[in-house]
Protein backbone atom coordinates (compact mmCIF):
# COMPACT_ATOMS: atom_id res chain seq x y z
CA UNK A 1 0.00 0.00 0.00
CA UNK A 2 3.07 2.60 1.30
CA UNK A 3 4.40 1.57 -2.44
CA UNK A 4 1.08 2.17 -4.47
CA UNK A 5 0.57 5.97 -2.40
CA UNK A 6 3.83 6.61 -3.24
CA UNK A 7 3.54 6.09 -7.10
CA UNK A 8 0.45 7.71 -6.98
CA UNK A 9 2.07 11.13 -5.09
CA UNK A 10 4.76 10.54 -7.38
CA UNK A 11 2.41 11.01 -10.50
CA UNK A 12 1.30 14.55 -9.29
CA UNK A 13 4.62 15.78 -7.54
CA UNK A 14 6.72 18.42 -9.28
CA UNK A 15 10.24 17.25 -10.87
CA UNK A 16 11.98 19.50 -7.88
CA UNK A 17 9.75 17.37 -5.46
CA UNK A 18 10.12 14.10 -6.94
CA UNK A 19 14.19 15.03 -6.63
CA UNK A 20 14.03 15.36 -3.22
CA UNK A 21 12.10 12.43 -2.44
CA UNK A 22 14.97 10.58 -4.23
CA UNK A 23 17.55 12.10 -2.23
CA UNK A 24 15.75 11.27 1.07
CA UNK A 25 15.04 7.54 -0.08
CA UNK A 26 18.35 6.95 -1.15
CA UNK A 27 20.23 8.75 1.86
CA UNK A 28 17.90 6.51 4.07
CA UNK A 29 19.00 3.37 2.35
CA UNK A 30 22.47 4.17 2.60
CA UNK A 31 22.42 6.11 5.68
CA UNK A 32 19.34 5.08 7.84
CA UNK A 33 19.98 1.50 8.76
CA UNK A 34 16.55 0.64 7.27
CA UNK A 35 16.06 -3.40 7.87
CA UNK A 36 13.28 -5.76 6.79
CA UNK A 37 10.01 -3.78 5.54
CA UNK A 38 11.24 -0.49 5.79
CA UNK A 39 14.14 -1.33 3.86
CA UNK A 40 11.79 -3.49 1.09
CA UNK A 41 9.74 -0.81 0.52
CA UNK A 42 12.75 2.06 0.20
CA UNK A 43 14.08 -0.50 -2.36
CA UNK A 44 10.65 -0.75 -3.96
CA UNK A 45 10.29 3.12 -4.09
CA UNK A 46 13.32 4.10 -5.28
CA UNK A 47 12.72 1.59 -8.28
CA UNK A 48 9.79 3.19 -9.44
CA UNK A 49 11.77 6.43 -9.35
CA UNK A 50 14.02 4.38 -12.03
CA UNK A 51 11.40 5.17 -14.65
CA UNK A 52 11.00 8.84 -14.08
CA UNK A 53 11.16 10.82 -17.28
CA UNK A 54 13.04 13.27 -15.58
CA UNK A 55 17.33 12.91 -15.39
CA UNK A 56 16.94 15.56 -12.69
CA UNK A 57 15.28 12.66 -10.25
CA UNK A 58 17.27 10.00 -11.84
CA UNK A 59 20.32 12.08 -11.45
CA UNK A 60 19.51 12.96 -7.74
CA UNK A 61 19.38 9.55 -6.74
CA UNK A 62 22.76 8.32 -8.44
CA UNK A 63 24.68 11.51 -6.46
CA UNK A 64 23.15 9.88 -2.76
CA UNK A 65 23.21 6.10 -3.49
CA UNK A 66 27.46 6.85 -4.94
CA UNK A 67 28.62 7.00 -1.78
CA UNK A 68 27.09 4.14 -0.13
CA UNK A 69 28.36 0.54 0.55
CA UNK A 70 24.79 -1.23 0.81
CA UNK A 71 23.14 -0.58 -2.05
CA UNK A 72 21.70 -3.25 -4.18
CA UNK A 73 23.98 -3.80 -7.72
CA UNK A 74 20.41 -3.86 -9.62
CA UNK A 75 19.97 -0.38 -8.65
CA UNK A 76 23.07 0.92 -9.52
CA UNK A 77 23.52 -1.22 -12.80
CA UNK A 78 20.55 0.47 -13.85
CA UNK A 79 21.55 3.54 -13.18
CA UNK A 80 25.09 3.36 -14.73
CA UNK A 81 23.50 2.34 -17.86
CA UNK A 82 21.46 5.84 -17.78
CA UNK A 83 22.10 9.23 -19.67
CA UNK A 84 25.45 10.14 -19.35
CA UNK A 85 24.80 12.42 -16.92
CA UNK A 86 23.75 10.08 -14.83
CA UNK A 87 25.68 7.13 -15.61
CA UNK A 88 28.98 9.20 -15.06
CA UNK A 89 27.60 9.81 -11.47
CA UNK A 90 27.86 5.70 -10.80
CA UNK A 91 30.33 4.88 -12.86
CA UNK A 92 32.82 7.21 -11.90
CA UNK A 93 31.91 7.77 -8.18
CA UNK A 94 30.31 4.90 -6.61
CA UNK A 95 32.23 2.92 -3.99
CA UNK A 96 30.24 -0.01 -4.55
CA UNK A 97 31.31 -1.12 -7.42
CA UNK A 98 33.82 -3.99 -7.11
CA UNK A 99 36.40 -4.59 -9.62
CA UNK A 100 34.24 -7.43 -11.29
CA UNK A 101 31.32 -4.67 -11.92
CA UNK A 102 33.56 -2.00 -13.23
CA UNK A 103 34.75 -4.33 -15.80
CA UNK A 104 31.20 -5.31 -16.84
CA UNK A 105 30.06 -1.30 -16.68
CA UNK A 106 32.64 -0.59 -18.97
CA UNK A 107 32.03 -3.59 -21.07
CA UNK A 108 28.54 -2.87 -22.00
CA UNK A 109 28.49 0.59 -20.76
CA UNK A 110 28.38 4.26 -22.54
CA UNK A 111 31.49 5.91 -23.83
CA UNK A 112 30.80 8.43 -20.86
CA UNK A 113 30.73 5.66 -18.80
CA UNK A 114 34.24 3.88 -19.34
CA UNK A 115 35.86 7.57 -19.36
CA UNK A 116 34.16 8.25 -15.81
CA UNK A 117 35.60 4.82 -15.24
CA UNK A 118 39.24 5.82 -16.50
CA UNK A 119 39.27 9.03 -14.16
CA UNK A 120 38.73 7.07 -11.29
CA UNK A 121 41.28 7.63 -8.48
CA UNK A 122 42.56 3.99 -8.61
CA UNK A 123 41.42 1.77 -11.45
CA UNK A 124 42.67 -1.76 -11.68
CA UNK A 125 44.22 -4.31 -14.34
CA UNK A 126 41.51 -5.82 -15.06
CA UNK A 127 39.22 -2.64 -15.62
CA UNK A 128 42.12 -1.10 -18.26
CA UNK A 129 42.14 -3.66 -19.79
CA UNK A 130 38.52 -3.38 -20.67
CA UNK A 131 39.31 0.25 -21.57
CA UNK A 132 42.05 -0.27 -23.27
CA UNK A 133 40.47 -3.09 -25.55
CA UNK A 134 37.09 -1.85 -25.95
CA UNK A 135 36.87 2.37 -25.10
CA UNK A 136 36.83 5.09 -27.38
CA UNK A 137 39.88 7.74 -27.36
CA UNK A 138 38.33 9.68 -24.64
CA UNK A 139 38.53 7.14 -22.21
CA UNK A 140 41.77 5.84 -23.47
CA UNK A 141 43.36 9.24 -23.19
CA UNK A 142 41.71 9.91 -19.64
CA UNK A 143 43.01 6.35 -18.68
CA UNK A 144 46.89 7.01 -19.38
CA UNK A 145 46.69 10.65 -18.02
CA UNK A 146 45.78 8.69 -14.69
CA UNK A 147 48.52 8.24 -12.42
CA UNK A 148 46.27 5.81 -10.36
CA UNK A 149 45.76 3.47 -13.01
CA UNK A 150 47.17 0.23 -12.99
CA UNK A 151 47.75 -1.13 -17.03
CA UNK A 152 49.47 -4.06 -17.75
CA UNK A 153 52.21 -4.72 -20.59
CA UNK A 154 49.49 -6.21 -22.86
CA UNK A 155 46.75 -3.38 -22.50
CA UNK A 156 49.56 -0.92 -23.15
CA UNK A 157 50.15 -2.46 -25.81
CA UNK A 158 46.27 -2.33 -27.09
CA UNK A 159 46.18 0.90 -26.30
CA UNK A 160 49.30 1.62 -29.21
CA UNK A 161 48.16 -0.10 -31.96
CA UNK A 162 44.67 1.50 -31.52
CA UNK A 163 45.39 4.83 -30.98
CA UNK A 164 49.30 5.11 -31.93
CA UNK A 165 48.52 7.70 -34.42
CA UNK A 166 46.53 9.98 -32.24
CA UNK A 167 49.04 12.81 -31.02
CA UNK A 168 47.36 13.50 -27.58
CA UNK A 169 46.90 9.72 -26.61
CA UNK A 170 50.74 8.84 -27.90
CA UNK A 171 51.94 11.99 -25.68
CA UNK A 172 50.04 10.66 -22.83
CA UNK A 173 51.68 7.05 -23.09
CA UNK A 174 54.95 8.19 -23.52
CA UNK A 175 54.85 10.65 -20.47
CA UNK A 176 54.06 6.96 -18.47
CA UNK A 177 57.14 6.07 -16.72
CA UNK A 178 55.39 2.20 -16.72
CA UNK A 179 55.47 2.03 -20.36
CA UNK A 180 57.22 -0.96 -21.73
CA UNK A 181 60.37 -0.36 -23.27
CA UNK A 182 59.23 -2.01 -26.70
CA UNK A 183 55.64 0.05 -27.05
CA UNK A 184 57.63 3.08 -26.30
CA UNK A 185 59.99 2.00 -29.08
CA UNK A 186 56.48 1.34 -30.68
CA UNK A 187 55.32 5.00 -30.74
CA UNK A 188 58.87 6.32 -31.45
CA UNK A 189 58.32 4.65 -34.74
CA UNK A 190 55.00 6.00 -35.11
CA UNK A 191 56.30 9.55 -34.12
CA UNK A 192 58.98 8.74 -36.71
CA UNK A 193 56.51 8.50 -39.47
CA UNK A 194 54.56 11.21 -38.41
CA UNK A 195 58.13 13.53 -38.53
CA UNK A 196 58.88 12.15 -41.98
CA UNK A 197 55.54 12.97 -43.49
CA UNK A 198 55.58 15.85 -42.14
CA UNK A 199 54.19 18.80 -44.78
CA UNK A 200 56.39 21.19 -42.97
CA UNK A 201 59.39 19.31 -42.85
CA UNK A 202 59.43 18.24 -46.31
CA UNK A 203 59.10 21.75 -47.69
CA UNK A 204 61.83 22.45 -45.62
CA UNK A 205 64.30 19.83 -46.38
CA UNK A 206 62.82 17.71 -49.01
CA UNK A 207 60.75 14.37 -49.24
CA UNK A 208 64.60 12.42 -49.17
CA UNK A 209 66.00 14.81 -46.18
CA UNK A 210 63.36 14.51 -44.09
CA UNK A 211 62.61 10.99 -44.05
CA UNK A 212 66.66 10.33 -43.24
CA UNK A 213 66.36 12.92 -41.17
CA UNK A 214 63.43 10.95 -38.65
CA UNK A 215 64.67 7.99 -39.84
CA UNK A 216 68.15 8.95 -37.82
CA UNK A 217 66.48 10.29 -35.08
CA UNK A 218 64.23 7.37 -34.27
CA UNK A 219 67.64 5.31 -34.73
CA UNK A 220 69.06 7.79 -32.00
CA UNK A 221 66.15 7.43 -29.93
CA UNK A 222 66.38 3.53 -29.42
CA UNK A 223 69.80 3.83 -28.16
CA UNK A 224 68.95 6.33 -25.55
CA UNK A 225 66.07 3.97 -24.43
CA UNK A 226 68.03 1.24 -24.32
CA UNK A 227 71.04 2.89 -22.52
CA UNK A 228 68.14 4.00 -19.69
CA UNK A 229 66.92 0.27 -19.34
CA UNK A 230 67.71 -2.27 -16.04
CA UNK A 231 70.27 -4.40 -17.58
CA UNK A 232 68.14 -7.37 -17.01
CA UNK A 233 65.76 -5.74 -19.37
CA UNK A 234 68.21 -5.39 -22.44
CA UNK A 235 68.17 -9.48 -23.63
CA UNK A 236 64.29 -9.00 -24.20
CA UNK A 237 64.54 -5.69 -25.94
CA UNK A 238 67.36 -6.56 -28.25
CA UNK A 239 65.49 -9.62 -29.27
CA UNK A 240 62.09 -7.45 -29.50
CA UNK A 241 64.48 -5.27 -32.23
CA UNK A 242 65.92 -7.95 -34.29
CA UNK A 243 62.07 -9.69 -34.39
CA UNK A 244 60.51 -6.23 -35.27
CA UNK A 245 63.17 -6.04 -38.39
CA UNK A 246 64.90 -2.70 -36.44
CA UNK A 247 68.02 -3.84 -36.62
CA UNK A 248 70.33 -1.98 -39.07
CA UNK A 249 73.76 -1.48 -39.74
CA UNK A 250 73.41 2.49 -38.57
CA UNK A 251 71.72 1.71 -35.42
CA UNK A 252 74.67 -1.10 -34.57
CA UNK A 253 77.00 1.39 -34.88
CA UNK A 254 75.15 3.78 -33.58
CA UNK A 255 75.04 1.56 -30.08
CA UNK A 256 78.82 0.42 -29.76
CA UNK A 257 80.06 4.17 -30.36
CA UNK A 258 77.93 5.09 -27.52
CA UNK A 259 79.66 2.37 -25.89
CA UNK A 260 76.32 0.47 -25.34
CA UNK A 261 78.21 -2.77 -25.11
CA UNK A 262 75.27 -4.78 -23.34
CA UNK A 263 72.66 -4.08 -25.98
CA UNK A 264 75.32 -4.33 -28.86
CA UNK A 265 76.33 -8.00 -27.42
CA UNK A 266 72.90 -8.77 -27.13
CA UNK A 267 72.46 -8.07 -30.78
CA UNK A 268 75.26 -9.72 -32.14
CA UNK A 269 73.76 -12.67 -30.00
CA UNK A 270 69.95 -12.44 -31.98
CA UNK A 271 71.66 -12.29 -35.18
CA UNK A 272 74.17 -14.55 -35.18
CA UNK A 273 72.51 -17.42 -33.06
CA UNK A 274 75.26 -17.41 -30.65
CA UNK A 275 74.65 -17.48 -26.90
CA UNK A 276 75.02 -14.31 -25.19
CA UNK A 277 77.51 -15.55 -22.90
CA UNK A 278 79.84 -16.92 -25.85
CA UNK A 279 79.00 -13.39 -27.75
CA UNK A 280 80.01 -11.43 -23.98
CA UNK A 281 83.29 -13.18 -24.32
CA UNK A 282 84.45 -12.61 -27.69
CA UNK A 283 83.47 -8.95 -27.33
CA UNK A 284 85.04 -8.72 -23.78
CA UNK A 285 88.43 -9.96 -24.35
CA UNK A 286 88.18 -11.78 -27.87
CA UNK A 287 90.89 -11.43 -30.02
CA UNK A 288 89.89 -8.96 -33.25
CA UNK A 289 89.61 -12.34 -35.78
CA UNK A 290 87.02 -13.70 -33.59
CA UNK A 291 84.85 -10.55 -33.44
CA UNK A 292 85.17 -10.32 -37.22
CA UNK A 293 84.48 -13.41 -37.83
CA UNK A 294 81.15 -12.91 -35.58
CA UNK A 295 80.15 -9.77 -37.57
CA UNK A 296 80.63 -11.43 -40.79
CA UNK A 297 78.34 -14.65 -39.55
CA UNK A 298 75.83 -12.40 -39.07
CA UNK A 299 75.51 -11.20 -42.10
CA UNK A 300 77.03 -7.85 -42.15
CA UNK A 301 79.70 -6.26 -44.27
CA UNK A 302 83.32 -6.79 -43.69
CA UNK A 303 83.85 -3.10 -43.56
CA UNK A 304 81.50 -2.50 -41.08
CA UNK A 305 83.16 -5.47 -38.68
CA UNK A 306 86.76 -3.36 -39.15
CA UNK A 307 84.43 -0.27 -37.59
CA UNK A 308 83.03 -2.32 -34.64
CA UNK A 309 86.40 -3.92 -33.85
CA UNK A 310 87.77 -0.34 -33.88
CA UNK A 311 85.19 0.64 -31.76
CA UNK A 312 85.50 -2.16 -29.40
CA UNK A 313 89.56 -2.10 -28.99
CA UNK A 314 88.25 1.50 -27.70
CA UNK A 315 86.40 0.69 -25.45
CA UNK A 316 88.28 -1.80 -24.39
CA UNK A 317 91.21 0.97 -23.82
CA UNK A 318 89.03 3.15 -21.38
CA UNK A 319 87.36 0.45 -19.61
CA UNK A 320 91.04 -1.11 -19.04
CA UNK A 321 91.92 2.65 -18.00
CA UNK A 322 94.42 3.36 -21.03
CA UNK A 323 93.22 5.95 -21.85
CA UNK A 324 90.02 8.70 -20.64
CA UNK A 325 88.57 10.80 -23.05
CA UNK A 326 85.19 12.68 -22.59
CA UNK A 327 81.81 10.36 -23.92
CA UNK A 328 81.74 12.91 -26.08
CA UNK A 329 85.25 13.13 -27.85
CA UNK A 330 84.55 8.77 -28.60
CA UNK A 331 82.87 8.94 -31.97
CA UNK A 332 85.14 12.17 -32.95
CA UNK A 333 88.37 9.03 -31.67
CA UNK A 334 86.73 6.07 -34.09
CA UNK A 335 85.93 8.28 -37.03
CA UNK A 336 90.06 9.46 -36.97
CA UNK A 337 90.61 5.84 -36.79
CA UNK A 338 88.80 4.56 -39.63
CA UNK A 339 89.84 7.25 -41.27
CA UNK A 340 93.48 6.33 -40.99
CA UNK A 341 92.42 2.75 -41.71
CA UNK A 342 90.65 3.71 -44.90
CA UNK A 343 94.19 5.78 -45.78
CA UNK A 344 96.07 2.47 -45.32
CA UNK A 345 93.89 0.55 -47.95
CA UNK A 346 91.67 -0.54 -45.38
CA UNK A 347 88.38 -1.24 -46.68
CA UNK A 348 85.86 1.33 -45.05
CA UNK A 349 81.91 1.42 -46.05
CA UNK A 350 81.56 5.73 -47.08
CA UNK A 351 78.09 5.30 -45.40
CA UNK A 352 80.01 4.53 -42.21
CA UNK A 353 82.17 7.10 -42.51
CA UNK A 354 79.70 9.56 -43.32
CA UNK A 355 77.16 8.34 -40.18
CA UNK A 356 80.90 8.50 -37.84
CA UNK A 357 80.76 12.47 -38.56
CA UNK A 358 77.01 12.61 -37.61
CA UNK A 359 77.86 10.95 -34.32
CA UNK A 360 80.87 13.26 -33.70
CA UNK A 361 78.72 16.28 -33.97
CA UNK A 362 75.73 14.95 -32.37
CA UNK A 363 77.93 14.39 -29.24
CA UNK A 364 79.69 17.59 -29.66
CA UNK A 365 76.40 19.11 -29.94
CA UNK A 366 75.25 17.50 -27.29
CA UNK A 367 78.11 17.92 -25.06
CA UNK A 368 77.82 21.75 -26.05
CA UNK A 369 73.97 22.01 -24.81
CA UNK A 370 75.36 20.67 -21.13
CA UNK A 371 77.64 23.09 -20.80
CA UNK A 372 75.84 25.85 -21.02
CA UNK A 373 73.15 24.01 -19.23
CA UNK A 374 75.53 23.63 -16.24
CA UNK A 375 76.40 27.31 -17.07
CA UNK A 376 73.10 28.38 -16.35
Amino acid sequence: MIVQRFAKWAGEATTRERAEAATMLAEALVHGGAEGADRETILASLTLLLEDPAVAVRLAMAKALSGGRQVPRALLFALAADVDRVATEIAGRSLHLSSADLVDVAAIGSPAARRAIAERPVVPLPVSAVIAEVGEAGAALALCRNDGAAIAGRSFHDLAVRFGDDAAIREALLQRGDLPPQVRHKLMLKVRDVLAGSALVTSLFGQKRAGAMAFAAAERGTNVLAETLPSGQTPDFGEYLRASGAVTPSLMLRVVVAGNIELFTTLLASLSGRTERRVAAIVSGGPSSALRALVLGCGLPEGLAMLFGEAVSLWRQIARGDMSPRPAAVPALLLARASASAGHGVQVMPEALTLLRQLAGEAQRDASREAARVAA
